[in-house]
């Protein structure tokens, strides 16, 4: 966000005053406890983070539904762990999924804090791009080149520890444990193989969008994976009950793959993500024509229909649906010929 008012205002002094506090961030996602190293085939060592909340306890937004999902373990230690995965699940935004469950859909199967997530490592990546951005902007030549060096090596631990040829997506790593002391050796059989909306999200960051040789094995990937629906893309192809499963789809995750595919600059790649703009658009204004509200989250199953599941009513408004309809309407615009129907 900061780099994006940046880049309208050329606010140098905003960059002064907030490029501390990404400093902070970017040493509290690389603390111990948020770290974990893998020792990949080759015998080459990586470092990426997972979420691990401070918390293992009840939610207090959910005291009893979290007591009543805890009740099936028998002591203290595994009740904290729990309360521990279902806060971190929280803390991704991703609550619930069955991408961070063991044993999906089986809720008491959480095991978030195993999880080294593709979306997480790829957002750090940008943030610290950016650091070396910003710190370029106001001189700091040495901090610059440090962020890069760092970017470059967390670009290198995720080709080799998210990376699937076969599948050709980014596949989330499963620790053996929420421990995290020593390293662990990379096992093929650690990633996960169901197809998540979030196995794409790396396209957004440009050491991977400028690849186009890349791209365009992403974008058959894509393609095929079935996360494209008529409404736009699912979050999962798992129809769990939770929210962030099929058939949802978020605005969030339909900018983040869109504007990636724009960006890369293939034809191929651009013309898919018209062609998912134009569904989310689409959908986005038949919801609010029958309910004169915007909604969270979206059936992409079924064009013109709001999403459901998880642990509370689907609320309406709605911050991000608003700001990335207005972001694909301004990048692809709506000539007046096309209909805007389901």
């Amino acid at each position: 966000m900061i780099y994006e008012i940046y880049r309208s205002t050329g606010d140098i002094e905003l960059v002064k005053r907030c490029l501390p506090a990404l400093l902070k961030e970017h040493e509290f996602w690389n603390s111990e406890i948020h770290k974990v190293t893998i020792t990949d085939a080759q015998g080459c060592t990586h470092s990426l983070n997972r979420y691990y909340a401070m918390w293992n306890k009840p939610r207090p937004e959910s005291y009893i539904m979290d007591k009543e999902a805890a009740s099936i373990f028998l002591n203290g230690s595994e009740k904290e762990q729990f309360y521990r995965d279902l806060a971190s699940a929280c803390e991704s935004g991703w609550d619930f999924s069955t991408r961070w469950m063991r044993d999906p859909p089986d809720f008491t199967t959480l095991a978030t804090t195993s999880v080294i997530p593709v979306d997480l490592n790829a957002f750090l990546l940008g943030m610290e791009l950016n650091i070396a951005f910003f710190a370029k902007v106001i001189g700091d030549d040495s901090t610059a080149e440090k962020f890069l060096e760092i970017s470059d090596v967390r670009k290198k631990a995720m080709n080799s520890v998210f990376w699937n040829e076969n599948m050709k997506q980014w596949l989330d790593y499963w620790l053996k444990s929420s421990t995290s002391e020593e390293a662990q050796v990379w096992e093929a059989l650690h990633q996960k193989k169901n197809v998540y909306a979030s196995n794409f999200v790396p396209l957004w960051m440009e050491p991977f969008y400028s690849d186009i040789s890349l791209v365009g094995n992403v974008v058959e990937s894509l393609k095929s994976s079935g996360l494209i629906r008529d409404a736009g893309i699912a979050t999962s192809l798992s129809d769990s009950g939770q929210q962030w499963d099929f058939p949802n789809g978020w605005a969030p995750l339909q900018h983040m793959l869109v504007e990636g595919l724009v960006k890369s600059g293939l034809k191929e790649a651009k013309l898919l993500a018209e062609e998912i703009a134009i569904k989310w658009i689409t959908t986005n204004y038949i919801v609010y024509k029958k309910t004169g509200v915007m909604h969270e989250k979206f059936d992409v199953e079924h064009c013109g229909e709001f999403g459901g599941g998880g642990e509370y009513v689907p609320q309406t408004g709605f911050g991000w649906s608003n700001g990335v309809l207005l972001a694909f309407l301004e990048e692809f615009g709506w000539p007046e010929d096309r209909k805007i129907s389901c």
